[in-house]
């Protein structure tokens, strides 16, 4: 149950907070009705969150504070909570005061993070992208490509139509147990769809309706600008594989999952600028395969696998691996290492990788063996004798990955996992 009140300049949330509107509604009442210049934000309380609700009200309370507006988080007494609001970002965009921003380095979370010109959006694309490289097993390329294509279209949105004073703000998650997923959630403080879509397109009569044209192949304000796809490419992607799609904006949501299909409801409360979500099922290899259609015809985008590894046909795959991994001391950061790899090879036409060890001095015998001999095992001995080498590296580093793949040869695959 959630509980959201206002009293006075200090605005509280106990209980789960599943959704962003009427929190956001009290920010409004207490900024622009009670015309208060500080407010506190208790959440002390609180006792979950998730990241659709939270990014929208990092979003908001970031214009807010931008604007003039001082806003103090006290952060929630629930432990794992708090912890949540460190690795996420959360805290850090509601009160920079109190929280840092996040060093978390985990592979099922990527925090939240702000972009606002087309050089930061890029950035934090190609970051999400190699970070999914080594979060999900056996990704196929299309797949990833279609994950890619999707996220950095409904960022640059943000960019090309919000007028969103902060930029946007983007996170990621990725879930395994159930279902091989990724969802990505970004929000603006922007002018919202509804308002950019009437502009150039007077048959727009409601909010409703603006949402319901907004996910049609090639609406857009101003052709010039855009081609007006990023979310109808999105919504394709999202509903062809099972997955879930939201969009906030305006007084209307419009949200599709593949239970109940596709609604569009009107909002009572309005939320100033856009929200969307996006989890993407990977579970079907194949589903995705043709997901990207315009105008009919299929469409291959160009992926951050070619533009960072391939660099020509038939030429080995340079991977430099001081800037590929944040540490060498342990299995946790050896799973994600060895899953990027794999997924490389089996997504690659390059006929090599060539790891390069160079300013590794020393790696431990777990990480060796979490990395490199299960990879060995993976592969088989022919197939990481053809297409893996192992170059620049310290006669310890040698001597420990020679060690964990004799073992595995000798033990094989009992405790491997995926």
């Amino acid at each position: 149950m959630t509980e959201i009140s206002r009293d006075n300049h200090v605005i509280r949330v106990s209980g789960d907070l599943k959704d962003f509107h009427y929190l956001l509604a009290q920010f409004h009442q207490g900024i622009e009705k009670a015309a208060y210049s500080e407010l506190i934000l208790d959440m002390s309380e609180c006792t979950s969150a998730f990241q659709n609700s939270m990014l929208s009200v990092c979003a908001q309370v970031t214009a807010y504070r931008e604007a003039g507006i001082d806003i103090e988080l006290i952060p929630p007494k629930n432990p794992r909570l708090l912890s949540l609001f460190r690795n996420t970002n959360w805290g850090y965009f509601l009160d920079p005061r109190k929280f840092d921003q996040s060093h978390f380095r985990g592979h099922s979370r990527i925090p939240a993070t702000r972009y606002k010109t087309p050089d930061e959006q890029q950035n934090s694309v190609n970051r999400i992208v190699n970070i999914v490289l080594g979060a999900l097993p056996d990704l196929q390329r299309s797949n990833l490509a279609a994950f890619e294509w999707s996220i950095n279209e409904i960022t640059d949105n943000v960019l090309l139509h919000s007028e969103s004073p902060i930029g946007g703000l983007v996170q990621v998650s990725t879930f395994e147990k159930n279902t091989k997923s990724i969802q990505f959630v970004v929000a603006d403080a922007g002018v919202g769809i509804p308002q950019t879509l009437k502009g150039g397109r007077p048959d727009i009569t409601s909010d409703t309706d603006a949402l319901d044209k907004a996910i049609r192949e090639g609406v857009t304000r101003d052709a010039k600008i855009g081609q007006g796809n990023g979310l109808f490419g999105t919504f394709r992607v999202c509903s062809k594989s099972n997955g879930y799609f939201q969009v906030d904006s305006g007084h209307a949501r419009l949200e599709f999952n593949s239970k109940n299909g596709l609604s569009i409801s009107n909002q009572n409360i309005p939320y100033s600028g856009t929200l969307v979500v996006a989890t993407i099922d990977f579970t079907d290899p194949d589903l995705l395969e043709d997901a990207l259609q315009f105008g009919g015809k299929p469409y291959k985008p160009i992926d951050y696998l070619e533009l960072e590894y391939e660099k020509s046909d038939g030429i080995p795959i340079n991977f430099i691996l001081i800037n590929e991994c944040q540490a060498f001391g342990s299995r946790v950061s050896g799973r994600p290492l060895r899953q990027k790899l794999h997924n490389i090879l089996r997504m690659s036409g390059s006929p090599q990788i060539a790891i390069d060890f160079d300013g590794v001095p020393v790696v431990s015998s777990s990480f060796a063996d979490e990395a490199f001999g299960k990879l060995f095992l993976q592969l088989g001995p022919v197939q990481f004798m053809q297409k893996v080498k192992l170059i620049n590296m310290a006669d310890t580093v040698e001597g420990l990955i020679n060690k964990a793949i004799a073992q595995r040869m000798q033990y094989g695959a009992s405790d491997i996992d995926p």
